[in-house]
């Protein structure tokens, strides 16, 4: 190409192309990140789904009006469906969020990458600038038809409220914004896969070291086709006593925390804890359920002081009571919850406290306390208070009043954050509680 015989002055209409298109898709995204529902649904989609609709937006991107079709992909190696399904989805929020930020920044909005800039800086002729710059504008205006057409497809099926949006949609419109979001958090961080633990050390293959392998028990692996790891004989001798009984006749393993036989297993150790690791180490009944009179206040993993300690001791004798609080005469006054969602929640974080694994219960504990019995004949708010002061220390009034402002910030509709987690939070796990 001879270099006078165009200029990047003539690319103006191309520019002015892209310019249209990524005004449209960035009106498009406003919205959706002003509102946050779409955040949310998209975090709470399975991968499958996730895939599904990246996969359209390739597609039609690919069958748009670039100069070079399907081809253009080749120009844009961070469009991957790998890519944007990186911690639960969370690329693909990311990679939308950056879209419109270069688009507000600059014009014209060349979305980086490192790769690109690296070839643009070998473009010397004006020729090679110049072809390069119309590369550079199919580049971007393929990212643009992908961020439409993808945005477009999960847009139809939250309209028409297509099968695999269903579930996601019903938490959506049926939670708490708070709830939903929160688990559509956690939901990025689930793992793929069960872990694999011997199941006499309980170690995984990580913290076996490099080069570890398991072994599985011989019996069970033929007669029952079912694996239980050992990652050594003298492992696998060790655990026989107690395995034996099973051996080869029942599917049975010990449910070791992030395995197979973990109900909760897809829950990362840095995640929703101490909660999930909470549920899980409940008392069960013969059926796997947990009752709910059995949330007692488990073994303190510390130093309890005396009021809490005298705490303990009576919600351990009468495991119908949910708290007691005390009138100025030092009379027991009981605290029962009626509700099975709210009751079961306020034991969980009753017990975290109690336990303390994490002070994370008492905000939620102390709330409900106050709203519920600070009125009741012989009590109040400083009274309640004072008496968790001095359960649980001197700094409780303080972190109760931050709980209290991060709830009203939250716009918590009902009276207090356990109810409102206590239905939804129900709808998760009711077949674990009875």
């Amino acid at each position: 190409m001879n270099d006078s015989f165009f200029t990047l002055d003539d690319l103006e209409p191309l520019y002015s192309d892209l310019r249209d298109l990524q005004e449209g898709a960035a009106v498009t995204l406003r919205d959706i990140f002003r509102d946050g529902q779409l955040k949310t649904i998209w975090l709470l989609l399975d991968a499958s789904e996730q895939k599904r609709y990246l996969l359209a937006g390739l597609e039609r991107a690919s069958e748009s009006s670039t100069l070079w079709g399907q081809d253009c992909r080749a120009l844009c190696p961070e469009v991957t469906v790998s890519n944007f399904l990186l911690e639960g989805g969370k690329g693909y929020i990311a990679f939308l969020t950056r879209f419109l930020e270069v688009f507000e920044s600059s014009d014209p909005a060349f979305l980086p990458n490192s790769w690109w800039k690296q070839t643009s800086n070998a473009a010397r002729s004006e020729s090679t600038k110049v072809m390069f710059e119309v590369a550079t504008i199919n580049r971007n205006k393929f990212i643009c038809f992908f961020v439409s057409s993808s945005l477009m497809s999960i847009i139809y099926d939250i309209i028409h409220r297509s099968n695999g949006m269903k579930d996601v949609l019903n938490i959506v419109e049926n939670t708490e914004a708070f709830f939903a979001h929160s688990l559509a958090l956690a939901n990025t961080t689930l793992r793929n896969k069960p872990l694999l633990r011997c199941e006499n050390c309980t170690k995984t293959l990580e913290e076996i070291g490099q080069g570890a392998r398991f072994k599985v028990c011989g019996g069970c692996k033929t007669k029952l086709k079912f694996s239980v790891h050992y990652c050594s004989r003298s492992c696998q001798k060790e655990d026989w006593p107690v395995h034996k009984k099973a051996c080869g006749k029942k599917k049975v393993s010990k449910g070791l925390k992030g395995t197979k036989g973990d109900d909760l297993w897809k829950y990362t150790s840095d995640q929703m804890n101490p909660i999930v690791d909470t549920i899980r180490d409940l008392p069960k009944n013969q059926d796997g359920t947990v009752s709910l009179t059995g949330v007692g206040v488990g073994p303190c993993q510390g130093k309890r002081s005396p009021a809490a300690e005298r705490q303990a001791k009576m919600l351990e004798a009468d495991k119908d009571v949910d708290y007691f609080l005390f009138n100025s005469n030092d009379v027991p006054v009981r605290f029962v919850i009626d509700d099975p969602g709210a009751k079961m929640v306020f034991r969980i974080n009753r017990r975290m406290l109690m336990m303390q694994t994490s002070d994370s219960g008492l905000g939620a504990l102390a709330e409900c306390l106050l709203k519920h019995m600070s009125g009741y004949p012989g009590l109040s708010r400083d009274m309640i208070l004072k008496q968790l002061c001095a359960e649980h220390g001197n700094d409780t009034i303080e972190k109760i009043a931050k709980w209290e402002r991060r709830s009203q910030e939250r716009g918590i509709s009902a009276d207090t954050m356990i109810e409102s987690l206590s239905e939804d939070f129900m709808k998760m796990v009711e077949h674990t509680f009875s």
